[in-house]
């Protein structure tokens, strides 16, 4: 054993290995973190209510799926086993969004459109994407596909802009009254939903472009929710309208996974 190694064996030696693991698998809580530890563990705990394990979603699956079936009269020998590529992630996918309903809808919705031999427009990536979409944005794009039958329709969006000295600045967000319509739970997040659904190429959005009908701008002016700007002069505010509405491919996704 040369110099290095024995002054390296020495130092190893008079380490407190065993207190510094124990310290590490047990770190002492102060008399306020024992508190808080009480407290997160009360908020932690409908976590493991909420997860649901295998056999559960097995379950669950076993009656839904025969149920999306005879829904749409889909004959038996039009079933077909889902594509591993689909089912897999879902069924992880399920384990912890099952317990919102219209996530847990449209997970459904998706397995059965895997098992049926006349559907050809189901694609993993409906996954990915149901994963990354909150209760409130599954109401948005339900109410637009429920609108968006032929001609295709738009939806208005309205924000104010204060204009001085040929400056602007805008004073709030786009608002718009889908998330009141829908009953969403929070309606005040409609601008990062819009972001959202339009980053998940679900929702095409017009921010030069609007609706030629003037009414229906005017009804947001007048929703109760609509912000109001009394205290700036009249003349310097001016309106930017907008409009959004489904994407072909945000189409296609609800066809499969709301159809």
């Amino acid at each position: 054993m040369d110099e290095k190694e024995t002054f390296g064996a020495e130092i190893a030696k008079q380490l407190p290995i065993k207190d510094l693991y124990d310290d590490l698998a047990h770190p002492t809580l102060s008399t306020v973190g024992q508190v808080l530890q009480g407290a997160t563990r009360v908020a932690l705990s409908p976590i493991s209510a909420m997860v649901w394990g295998y056999d559960k979603i097995a379950e669950y699956l076993d009656i839904a799926i025969p149920q999306y079936f005879e829904k749409r009269k889909i004959a038996k020998e039009k079933i077909k086993s889902p594509d591993p590529a689909i089912a897999v992630p879902l069924i992880e996918a399920m384990r912890y969004t099952s317990h919102k309903e219209e996530l847990r809808e449209m997970f459904t919705n998706l397995l059965g459109a895997s098992m049926n031999s006349d559907i050809v427009d189901e694609h993993p990536a409906f996954v990915e994407i149901i994963k990354q979409l909150s209760s409130d944005e599954c109401k948005m794009i339900k109410y637009l596909y429920e609108i968006s039958s032929l001609p295709k329709q738009y939806v208005p969006m309205l924000k104010i802009r204060q204009e001085v000295n040929n400056k602007g600045a805008d004073l709030m967000p786009y608002f718009s009254d889908i998330c009141y319509i829908t009953d969403c739970q929070y309606p005040k997040k409609f601008p990062e939903y819009l972001d959202n659904l339009h980053r998940l190429g679900l929702v095409e959005v017009f921010y030069y472009d609007f609706l030629t009908n003037k009414e229906f701008y005017r009804k947001l002016r007048e929703h109760k929710a609509f912000p109001q700007f009394l205290f700036y002069e009249e003349d310097t505010l001016t309106e930017k309208k907008g409009m959004y509405g489904l994407s072909e491919f945000g189409e296609k996704f609800c066809a499969v996974c709301l159809g």
